[in-house]
């Protein structure tokens, strides 16, 4: 399958005008003797080429001088619009290969960091035990940046909360596997634990937000309503916010200052382990549903083996 997809590559390689691709060596190299030497042809007929490409435009591309030639302002104008066109070509001809790839022999998932390790790793390690031939590409992120790269055809699925207010312009579905609820999680030495503060008291510390929303995607917000509700009770607007694209990062941040950070009850036994702790809260934690995003078609069968192998791993957790 990779011999045909290069072979689909060459092919479509060489539909780019070849007068164009000869008039940028020319005009990188300013000389046409040395720009026919370049590309395995002989003077007399690059010369003819770019006569004939000059005509076609039906002005001078060329000022020729003693050592070679110049652009003239058409020229500049015809090597940008010709580098743009080559790099929108060679965009083409790799998503265009990524997707015939991904039709046979490849998966393009994306994931919160608490599912990859609650129940998406242990998954996906399964499935590349029995389909060792199919490559895997994973991407980590909050769920309106796998949404968006979902509709836009850069990933296959996704694992992540169900996303409410979600505009009805998205063609998706949603297949939720498991409900979790909300935790305050933070180092076991916090004052809210040694001085056994009141629950009151979250709101004089640092809130520390993993992977939060991006205004970038916020258009994929139908009711933006739920998403304000959630920044008003986390008092958002009256507090210091650390907000980090990273797990890892999210747990330093948490070890070495008094920040309080919102995440899945699911992660408690993950976090022990670097000895962060849930806070003990009177009231129960916001619940969500948890499940796989797709785009409302038909999945080619090894995308649909993974999404069963995702569903089965996702159930046993509930």
């Amino acid at each position: 399958m990779r011999l045909v997809i290069k072979l689909f590559i060459d092919r479509i390689a060489r539909l780019m005008d070849k007068s164009y691709k000869q008039f940028l060596v020319v005009a990188e190299l300013s000389n046409i003797s040395l720009a026919a030497n370049h590309l395995g042809l002989s003077q007399p007929t690059l010369t003819n080429n770019m006569k004939k490409l000059e005509a076609s435009f039906g002005v001078p591309l060329f000022i020729r001088k003693s050592k070679g030639v110049e652009l003239t302002e058409y020229g500049v104008l015809l090597q940008e619009q010709t580098l743009e066109l080559q790099r929108r070509h060679d965009s083409l001809l790799h998503k265009m290969a990524d997707l015939i790839e991904r039709k046979t022999e490849k998966i393009k998932m994306g994931t919160g960091d608490a599912w990859w390790e609650v129940f998406v790793k242990q998954a996906l390690q399964q499935y590349s035990v029995s389909n060792p031939s199919i490559s895997i590409q994973l991407e980590f992120g909050n769920h309106l940046k796998l949404m968006d790269m979902l509709i836009h055809g850069q990933i296959d699925l996704f694992v992540g909360h169900e996303i409410v207010g979600l505009s009805r312009r998205c063609n998706v579905t949603f297949i939720p596997l498991l409900q979790d609820k909300e935790a305050m999680f933070v180092h076991q030495n916090h004052p809210l634990l040694v001085n056994h503060r009141e629950e009151e008291d979250m709101a004089l510390y640092p809130l520390l937000q993993v992977t939060p929303d991006s205004e970038a995607y916020l258009h994929l917000i139908e009711n933006p309503q739920p998403k304000q509700l959630e920044r008003d009770r986390q008092k958002v607007s009256e507090r210091i916010v650390y907000e980090i694209n990273s797990l890892t990062a999210s747990v330093d941040m948490l070890t070495s200052t008094t920040a309080i950070m919102p995440y899945p009850m699911s992660m408690t036994d993950y976090f022990s382990q670097v000895n962060i702790v849930p806070l003990p809260l009177k009231k129960e934690g916001q619940k969500g549903t948890v499940g796989i995003y797709h785009l409302n078609e038909l999945l080619v069968d090894h995308v649909a083996d993974i999404k069963q192998k995702l569903i089965l791993n996702g159930h046993y957790q509930a």
